[in-house]
Parts: structure tokens; C-alpha cells; sequence
């Protein structure tokens, strides 16, 4: 029994090859929007669908979508090849996920006696009028054993 690949599978069945096929078509628009677009904002910008010479972009926000739209008529042109014409260009703010929270900040570890003892020294060698001996004496008292 031989195995077959992914592509062989989908290649396969007559709605499954216009799947596939499509699916490619899609992949291609997205190199070319790729190349097309300045540098900032190709990771904002993704090609959803096409239909009937009208491509559909999806932006991550409504900035990006601005600037896609500016670039209109010369993206339409871009994005065309000499096997299909996109005549009209579509976008639309279509938000991503948000990136997965962060872990919480940990909290550095409080100063040990030791460094208590430093500070306090240090705070007590700054003359009175001194913005640093001020933010010391708050420090220390806010440290508690």
C-alpha cells in the first residue's frame, strides 16, 4: 500500500481539487499582497476570499484598512496575473486574536536586612534638602520585615 500526500488526496475528488485549487489561488493573492504592500503593514493585512474578480482583504485594524484602500487601484493591478483579474478590492477590519496573555510580572524580592542597613546609612550621609534621601526614607519605611 503506498501512501499518498495531502495534496494528492485533495487533488483527488472534483470538489475537493476546486477546494484545492482555490485554496492556492488565495495562497498566491497573499504573496503577491505580500510584495505589494509596504513592509509595516504586511503582517496586518491577510486575503480572505475571492469571487467573481473581487478580492476581499481583511485588516487588523481600521488604520491598516485606511492605508490598503489608499492603495486601490494600483494593488488591483498588482495583484492581477495573466490568469485572473481582480477588478475590485475589498477591505474590511477583521480584528486577530489577541497574542495569549502574559505570565504576571513578579515582583522583585524586597531588600534583606543587609540592604536595609546600607540604605539607611546612605540616606542618613545625603544632606536634608536631597530628592534621593527623601525617596530612601519612603523606600525604607514601605519595606517591612
Amino acid at each position: 500500500m503506498t501512501s499518498r500526500s495531502l495534496q494528492e488526496h485533495l487533488a483527488s475528488g472534483d470538489s475537493m481539487a476546486r477546494l484545492a485549487a482555490h485554496a492556492q489561488r488565495l495562497l498566491q493573492f497573499q504573496r503577491l499582497l505580500e510584495a505589494a504592500l509596504p513592509v509595516a503593514l504586511r503582517p496586518y493585512a491577510r486575503v480572505a476570499n475571492f469571487r467573481l474578480g473581487k478580492l476581499f482583504i481583511h485588516a487588523a485594524n481600521g488604520a491598516v484598512a485606511a492605508k490598503i484602500r489608499q492603495f486601490g487601484p494600483r494593488l488591483a493591478d498588482d495583484l492581477s496575473n495573466k490568469e485572473v483579474k481582480v477588478t475590485q478590492i475589498e477591505v474590511r477590519v477583521q480584528a486577530r486574536n489577541p497574542s495569549p496573555a502574559q505570565p504576571p510580572h513578579e515582583r522583585p524580592a524586597l531588600p534583606g536586612s543587609k540592604q536595609k542597613q546600607g540604605l539607611t546609612e546612605l540616606a542618613h550621609q545625603l544632606p536634608n534638602e536631597s530628592p534621593l534621601k527623601g525617596a530612601l526614607e519612603r523606600l525604607l519605611r514601605s519595606v517591612k520585615e
